[in-house]
């Protein structure tokens, strides 16, 4: 990371002391062990959808004859094996491709709340066939491929599909699934359509033949379409608020994916409620990119199709992701902290290569901007001459609300987006896959970092004591886990009763998260539930709030903090920021730069090339980096902080060593501890052997 931002940020020392009161706070609704119920101030009694609007085929029906001829849903078409321009279809059209897909499904016999599997990247069918799954009250069901084989096997057979809808690339996994998906009839395959022009996509005999002895038909898209278009049945669910909408599967950390079970009203009440307090335009333009997959990006599309915006979806390839937002030039930006992370990283890398003095220009522009935003006001000479430049170069230019969820933004991250979002502002949230993703949202005109917001209408949250990590709801300023409530709370996991009935208490959902309730009303999260354990001398450590300070750190790209109650001290290992270690090894001398020759960041050359430099010289880079993790130090006891650290250097292209496709992240970009413990576990035993404590025989490492 460069510099410029606030990384010594510490939640302890930001409490969010304004003039403001952002929350209503229930009168006596606490009780010993729980603070009062926090509300939305606008709607202390509760907040409801308009009339007829409790179904997200209702919400889509309704834009349609409003918008009709507005653009709906972007796509580039082929041209040859390169993209042509976005091109989009209108609402209307869009409209009549959804109808005919329901009419498809129900002659294909498909039964109210029955489930449909879709396995495909991002692209207009995949939100077009959720939709027509609305309109006949089935439930989707989303796979992917950073699941796993035996995960997408699991969760087939789990959710009982009889059809699955996916990309061309991904028919072999299916049907390497339906072995264990006795209830699997059809797969229907996103085929070649002249409207989209994709002939990557055109099916032969061959991929037809593969459903040859696997006792399953296969279905070019189009011909359900044209299905659908000649059954005309134009028949109608009156589908219920508490109908299942989509079952979404957790990847999870660690267990077999449980499926979560969100309904209609839940998806309606966030969308209404969340647009009550940002507001939507019907010109918004917004790039889908994130995974429908996941709630984030499928909550903000629902909510965009029910204010009329465009989406246009990207073409598939994460490394041409500044292609498309040029291109599109979008208004709605959402993303997540690693996403954003990226951006700082390209727009600081080529700051570092500027001379001492633009350097110096860049930082002293980049320290008065962030001043000015604190208070909502702009720098114009350095908007005029910088920061306009920049937002252009990388398709920003037009932003007027940026959205970030799905985890903790640092407020140097957060900063630095205001700064160079000239048009707009940023907003976090927060929330998970079983509160339908949106929970919390910050106000506008919250100009106050470290905080996620207050509770959306219809979402009531409240804090639970956890005395184990000394987090009262006693305390000046009340922490505990968060519990949430309220009809976008999921109505359970499927098939598991026994995880419903431990994670849904008396109609609270517990998040497993740590919050604190700050003075003017606004929740922040400050830590997690889970994972905490004892060292041998009895100090409780979390990790993640040891991850999170060394991860202010220049240092640092990515970490993670282990220790077991067998120990007296925890360790580290340790992603580098690549393009911070590579200046420094530069300094050094130990990276030849070879000028125009020099591979370019996010590539295989330069990988291999980090991978061979570093190899090499992994002490001196051991060093380099241990020795910045200490300036991160102060809000760490002593026994918090790392005594070793392990250097891993196998990168990928967007610079990360731990990622979703070597099953080290969960697609929401969570560390999956067990996992990363099973691969480094022998290093680890080695480190904690060099640091005088010897693995004994006894120890269980590996559970």
């Amino acid at each position: 990371m460069g510099s410029g931002g606030s990384k010594g940020f510490s939640y302890d020392d930001m409490l969010l002391k304004d003039d403001s009161q952002w929350a209503h706070v229930v009168p006596n609704s606490g009780e010993e062990g729980y603070s009062p119920i926090f509300r939305n101030k606008d709607f202390p009694d509760g907040f409801k959808v308009p009339e007829g609007m409790h179904n997200v085929w209702a919400l889509f029906e309704a834009a349609s004859q409003k918008f009709g001829q507005s653009n709906c849903m972007g796509f580039r078409p082929y041209e040859g094996d390169a993209r042509g321009d976005f091109t989009y279809m209108n609402y209307q059209e869009v409209f009549n491709v959804c109808n005919d897909i329901a009419d498809g499904l129900t002659a294909l016999g498909m039964k109210y709340q029955e489930t449909v599997g879709l396995y495909s990247k991002n692209r207009p069918e995949w939100m077009q066939v959720h939709l027509a799954n609305q309109k006949m009250g089935l439930q989707t069901v989303a796979l992917y491929d950073t699941l796993g084989d035996e995960a997408v096997a699991y969760i087939m057979d789990h959710a009982d599909l009889r059809i699955v809808f996916c990309e061309k690339s991904s028919l072999d996994n299916v049907l390497k699934a339906k072995g264990d998906t006795p209830s699997l009839e059809t797969i229907v395959v996103f085929d070649y359509q002249e409207v989209y022009a994709n002939q990557v996509d055109a099916l032969d005999q061959s991929d037809l033949d593969k459903a040859n002895g696997a006792n399953v038909k296969i279905m070019p898209f189009s011909e359900l379409i044209e299905l659908g278009k000649k059954s005309e049945s134009n028949q109608k669910v009156d589908v219920p608020g508490d109908a299942i909408c989509f079952l979404m599967y957790t990847s999870g950390t660690t267990g077999k994916p449980k499926g979560v079970q969100l309904t209609q009203l839940g998806f309606c009440t966030i969308a209404f409620s969340v647009a009550e307090q940002v507001d939507f335009l019907s010109t918004d333009r917004h790039l889908s990119y994130l995974p429908l997959a996941h709630i984030f990006e499928c909550l903000v599309e629902t909510t965009l199709l029910n204010n009329g915006a465009s989406i246009a979806y990207y073409q598939g390839n994460i490394k041409k992701l500044t292609e498309d937002w040029l291109a599109i030039r979008p208004t709605i930006i959402a993303g997540v902290p690693r996403v954003f992370a990226k951006v700082y990283s390209k727009v600081m890398a080529k700051v570092e290569k500027q001379n001492c003095i633009k350097k110096f220009l860049f930082n002293t522009a980049l320290k008065s901007s962030s001043e000015k935003t604190k208070t909502g006001e702009r720098v114009k000479k350095y908007d005029d001459k910088l920061w306009t430049e920049i937002s252009k170069q990388i398709g920003f230019d037009e932003c007027r609300l940026c959205l970030s969820g799905a985890a903790p933004m640092p407020p140097y991250l957060a900063e630095f987006l205001r700064v160079i979002l000239v048009k707009g502002a940023i907003v976090q949230g927060y929330g998970m896959t079983e509160s339908t993703g949106g929970s919390t949202v910050q106000p506008i005109a919250d100009m106050n970092l470290g905080n996620v917001g207050t509770p959306l209408g219809g979402v009531d949250i409240r804090l639970q004591d956890i005395p184990s990590m000394n987090y009262l709801t006693t305390d000046e300023n009340p922490r505990g886990e968060v519990l949430i409530r309220g009809p976008s709370v999921m109505k359970g996991y499927l098939k598991n009763e026994k995880a419903t009935s431990e994670t849904i208490v008396d109609g609270w959902l517990h998040t497993g998260d740590v919050g604190r309730i700050n003075p003017n009303g606004t929740l922040s999260i400050i830590d997690r539930k889970k994972n905490i354990f004892k060292t041998a001398f009895g100090e409780y450590i979390a990790v993640e709030k040891i991850e999170s300070a060394y991860g202010r750190a220049a240092a640092i790209g990515q970490v993670w903090v282990y220790g077991n109650s067998f120990k007296s001290f925890v360790v580290g290992v340790v992603v580098p920021d690549a393009l911070w270690l590579k200046d420094a090894l530069v300094k050094k001398g130990l990276w030849k730069d070879e000028g125009a020759a020099e591979p370019t960041p996010a590539t295989d050359e330069f990988a291999a090339k980090f991978k061979t430099v570093v190899e090499a010289n992994v002490d001196v880079v051991k060093d380099l980096v241990l020795t910045d993790m200490r300036t991160q130090e102060k809000s760490l006891k002593k026994f918090e902080r790392v005594r070793d650290i392990l250097i891993e250097y196998n990168l990928d292209n967007l610079l990360q060593g731990f990622n979703v496709e070597n099953n080290l992240l969960t697609p929401s970009f969570k560390l999956k501890r067990p996992i990363l413990l099973k691969k480094y576990v022998d290093p680890l035993k080695e480190l904690y052997a060099a640091n005088g404590e010897a693995p004994k025989e006894d120890e269980h490492w590996i559970k």
